[in-house]
């Protein structure tokens, strides 16, 4: 066993202070359960698993916000709807391999991989009910994952397997103001489900619904020409989660987790008749995640504080389509996130986040009435960087890895549109 390892929990809880000793340590290693909810575990701002309701998957979503061929559009920006004729209807099939390696500093034997495989899919319907007016509906998985390092490996007694699903319904109407205008809005009613354990104990799943609305406005200038910009409010949502085995007084965590808010502004512009460059900049309001509060159940206290200090996130996405044949289009595209948070000091176990960088192609033809749209992924992780630390007072012995995390994500999917 490496000597960075998060301590023994079982053998605080004898004496009044080792027992307070024990609380302290237990909050750390549930913490893994609050930032894994978050959209996907590996991600600072994916599981969410954005590919899953991606619009124009094989450019790395650029332009989302104005890509009015497949009903997911009105996932990013509700106001595209209007541009998409009668009705419209879109089924997004996906599977993705994740995989996140731990590389230990001070001793190979506390080395740690955990890897998943796991399907997905959303559905998506815009239908025009009058001239000016279209409704929609999304069933969209916006995150979701299966995680396991085994109880083998440095951060054992923080992490040592999590799953998390979320499903999102989204209702949306559009309104039509001319031929260049159109304004959108709609509400989210989001379900979370989620479960961990250490090494040592379980934190046994726990479900939550939490609600939140989305709103956009798209503009056409010219045939040639697309804009969109939309935002999409925070949601919270609220877990209690029974632990197995009990300690001493211990046998709940409660917390809280925000999904932030995004910003997305997304352009198509027609280079020629065989060929749209698209581009999206999103922005996602990290930075309100200040810190996690984690409350056992204690009768006195206020539960214990795990400080994040995360920076806002900007996402830059590129892309191409281009017509090839009149059955074929081919595709690519490519984005890149910021870190939100940079210091080792303040990277855990549960939520290593770092600069991320997608590479996507894709390929889309029709089959009778059915668009198909076929699509790979890939996401680099990048490596981050986690350093020991103390939290003071009765816990000034060193907590959490010091060490190295790389991951990365294998997407590969089809979309059917209707």
């Amino acid at each position: 066993m490496s000597n960075n390892r998060l301590p023994s929990i079982t053998s605080a809880v004898s004496t009044k202070q080792s027992s307070n000793l024990s609380l302290s340590r237990l909050a750390m290693m549930t913490s893994v359960a609050l930032a894994s909810s978050l959209p996907t575990m590996a991600s600072a701002s994916g599981l969410f698993l954005q590919e899953a309701v991606t619009a124009n998957a094989g450019v790395a979503g650029a332009g989302d916000g104005v890509y009015t061929e497949s009903a997911a559009a009105l996932w990013t920006n509700p106001a595209t709807m209007s541009f998409m004729g009668e009705s419209l209807t879109t089924i997004n099939v996906m599977a993705f391999d994740l995989k996140m390696k731990y590389i230990d500093d001070d001793d190979p034997a506390g080395n740690g991989e955990g890897q998943s495989y796991l399907p997905s899919i959303s559905i998506f319907h815009a239908h025009q009910v009058s001239e000016k007016v279209h409704l929609g509906l999304a069933l969209g998985a916006a995150g979701g994952s299966s995680l396991s390092y085994g109880d083998d490996w440095a951060g054992a007694g923080a992490l040592d397997s999590i799953t998390l699903n979320i499903i999102v319904i989204n209702p949306s109407m559009s309104y039509k103001i001319n031929d260049q205008w159109s304004l959108g809005g709609g509400v989210q009613f989001s379900w979370a489900a989620l479960e961990q354990s250490t090494a040592l104990v379980t934190a046994e799943q726990d479900s939550d619904w939490a609600y939140g609305y989305n709103v956009g406005v798209m503009y056409r200038p010219t045939q040639d020409l697309d804009f969109g910009l939309s935002y999409r409010s925070k949601s919270e949502h609220e877990f209690k989660m029974d632990l197995k085995p009990t300690l001493g007084p211990i046998n709940s965590l409660s917390t809280e987790i925000d999904v932030p808010e995004i910003i997305d502004l997304s352009v198509r512009y027609g280079f020629s008749e065989q060929l749209n460059l698209l581009t999206s900049i999103q922005y996602h309001r990290w930075s309100r995640w200040d810190d996690s509060v984690l409350d056992l159940g204690l009768p006195v206290g206020d539960g214990l504080t795990i400080k994040r200090d995360w920076d806002d996130v900007w996402k830059f996405a590129v892309g191409a389509d281009y017509k090839l044949s009149s059955d074929w289009r081919l595709k690519a595209g490519f984005s890149y996130e910021t870190s939100p948070q940079d210091d080792p000091s303040k990277q855990w176990a549960d939520l290593p986040v770092g600069e991320q960088y997608r590479y996507s192609v894709g390929a889309s033809t029709n089959w009778d009435n059915v668009g198909i749209d076929f699509f790979y992924e890939y996401a680099d992780l990048g490596d981050v960087k986690s350093a020991q630390r103390s939290l003071g007072g009765p816990l000034d012995n060193s907590v959490g890895v010091n060490g190295t995390f790389d991951g990365r994500i294998h997407f590969v999917g089809v979309n059917l549109t209707i």
